[in-house]
């Protein structure tokens, strides 16, 4: 999990595994994780932090193969970028540990939902932990290229709506939820750390938005179009704002007829105009795209200060500075 400390922590003296050693430990962790009794283990309610207890079952899973876990887990860090092979395991062991760590918790879910209490820290810790493991998750991601695709839109209402259905998992009605975590610096005024995992959990949220929809957008584009983008970008980088404004007015019955249009019809729209026309739409593209991203960063700084100031329900959305999500690490689940 985001929260669980980095696998090549503690002690790295002595001897180290070898290659061979670390996909043994690999694929007996796979077995543990995909077991039954670790289901079973893992919704105990005498277990309290479920993904504490997963990372402590993985790391003694070095014990057998006659290793100190720490220093089993820098070797796995250490192994070559060029394995193509030991790659491919590590990252089916983390994206495994992230399903079972989520499964548990919705194996451990409450039948009756909390509406009244306060939501405890510990719980605020799991919901933003959980968070930001499911924004990590491949069938989550590809939940989210599918809405980019369809709608048309970054993802923000879509990663706000498994946030909801998160706050649900733990067993906290989202709307109370929602202002359970609102009520965070009021309730929690000197805690930093919740107060920096909240912005944590904002930023990827964000983040995860802004690298959807930039790759659907790349994905969607020749190279010619994207070259295009590219000189639009800079074109409008050198316009004022009302020179942008003058373009749209002037431009915009071409554009609400182009927007509407499926993307295979745009293309074809598209090659129908002057080279001109071209360039034009493609400018009132960019500024419209950038016009609703800070829209969207505009309601996350709201949402932010919602937390800060103890104001309405929060909740991170993505799509707003283009920024983008770094690959999970090790350290998440080990």
């Amino acid at each position: 999990m985001v929260s669980a400390p980095a696998m090549a922590s503690m002690s790295t003296g002595g001897p180290k595994p070898s290659r061979a050693q670390c996909k043994e430990f690999l694929q007996r962790g796979l077995a543990v994780m995909s077991s039954k009794a670790t289901r079973d283990i893992l919704q105990d309610p005498a277990i309290l932090k479920p993904g504490e207890k997963l990372k402590e079952m993985q790391r003694a899973g070095w014990e057998p193969i006659g290793f100190d876990a720490d220093i089993g887990c820098a070797a796995l860090e250490g192994i070559a970028a060029d394995d193509p092979e030991m790659g491919e395991t590590k990252t089916e062991f983390l994206f495994m540990s992230m399903s079972v760590y989520l499964r548990s918790l919705e194996d451990r879910r409450p039948r009756k939902l909390e509406n009244t209490k306060k939501m405890p820290r510990d719980t605020m810790f799991e919901f933003f932990d959980a968070c930001n493991v499911r924004m990590q998750t491949p069938d989550f991601q590809q939940t989210l290229v599918k809405f980019v695709q369809e709608q048309r839109q970054a993802p923000g209402q879509k990663i706000i709506d498994a946030q909801r259905a998160m706050l649900e998992t733990l067993g906290f009605e989202a709307d109370h939820g929602c202002q359970s975590l609102s009520n965070c610096q009021k309730d929690f005024p000197d805690d930093k750390e919740l107060h920096m995992k909240f912005q944590q959990w904002a930023m990827i949220a964000t983040n995860t938005g802004n690298q959807i929809a930039n790759m659907v957008m790349k994905m969607s584009m020749s190279p010619e179009h994207l070259a295009r983008v590219e000189k639009a970008r800079e074109s409008i980088s050198k316009m004022s704002m009302s020179e942008q404004s003058d373009l749209v007015t002037r431009m915009q019955k071409k554009w609400e007829t182009f927007s509407k249009l499926p993307p295979k019809d745009q293309e074809a729209y598209m090659e129908k105009q002057t080279e001109e026309q071209k360039d034009e739409l493609i400018k009132i593209q960019v500024i419209v795209t950038h016009a609703r991203m800070q829209q969207q960063q505009m309601m996350m700084r709201k949402q932010v200060e919602m937390q800060q100031g103890g104001g309405g329900g929060p909740m991170a959305g993505g799509g707003a500075d283009g920024s983008t999500v770094s690959k999970p690490s090790q350290q998440q689940m080990m």
